[in-house]
């Protein structure tokens, strides 16, 4: 596993002017880290002064590891830039993607229930910037921070219930209905901002690259998607929530026909 780490260090000037340099520097980083995340905006001032000396800087490259199954448990993760896929790999080879998380989240969390081993793989998907802390840091500052600890759990869960989703989606609903909702859930203002390659799509709903790309055409030529930047715009919700719902089914072998406008009656 290859990883890249540089400890977080104040500019020059905070050198040059002592402690009260240092003390700027750190209301400056409490400042970002609360507007960044709802996890750290839990915290009090004092809990932040004693974070902050403890955080490391981690740069990571696209496809570059920050740890794997089986790895010990040692750092939690808070992304400042970039994007980190949570995946595992099953007896087959293939990837399955439980989560994607993006600036302003937490990697490595689950070390709370991992008994010291990491149950799944963590990756950058494009430049990442993060700052991480001990896991045996962290550990201590959850017993000390009552508030903090209920935001850990409230993440946990949110994850969780996603993971299963997910799980329930895989065995209980065609893929086209997996699709529809994964892009549901990722829309925003009606519109869908992939941020994943058609094959990351494929590894979250467990499917194949090429159904993933022919299931998007289809979703474009019945109007429930119309193509916009790097995503797509939500044209009818309603049609894309049935095939999310499994009461319209979508094949992926098949172009479904293009509708007709009815002829006007004389």
């Amino acid at each position: 596993m290859t990883q890249a780490s540089t400890t977080v260090t104040a500019p020059e000037t905070m050198t040059r002017h002592g402690a009260r340099g240092r003390q700027a520097f750190q209301r400056s980083i409490a400042w970002y880290l609360r507007q960044l995340s709802r996890l750290m905006n839990v915290l009090s001032d004092e809990e932040l002064d004693r974070l902050i000396p403890l955080l490391t800087e981690r740069r990571f490259k696209p496809r570059q590891v920050l740890f794997s199954t089986g790895d010990p448990a040692e750092r939690v993760y808070l992304l400042l830039k970039g994007r980190v896929k949570i995946y595992q790999v099953a007896e087959n080879g293939k990837e399955i993607i439980l989560d994607v998380v993006g600036k302003g989240g937490v990697v490595g969390d689950m070390a709370i229930v991992e008994e010291g081993e990491r149950t799944a793989c963590a990756q950058a998907i494009d430049d990442t910037v993060a700052v991480s802390i001990s896991w045996e840091d962290f550990s201590h500052l959850l017993q000390q921070s009552p508030r903090l600890g209920f935001a850990m759990v409230e993440l946990m869960a949110r994850r969780l219930s996603g993971m299963q989703r997910n799980f329930m989606n895989l065995v209980s609903k065609p893929v086209s209905a997996r699709l529809a909702d994964t892009l549901l859930s990722r829309s925003e203002d009606g519109v869908v901002r992939l941020g994943l390659t058609h094959q990351e799509l494929a590894q979250t709903i467990g499917t194949s690259r090429e159904t993933v790309t022919a299931l998007l055409s289809r979703f474009v030529v019945l109007g429930a998607l119309a193509p916009s930047g790097d995503g797509y715009a939500i044209a009818d919700e309603d049609l894309l929530d049935d095939i999310a719902n499994g009461d319209v089914q979508v094949s992926p072998r098949h172009p479904p026909a293009v509708p007709r406008p009815s002829s006007a009656v004389p």
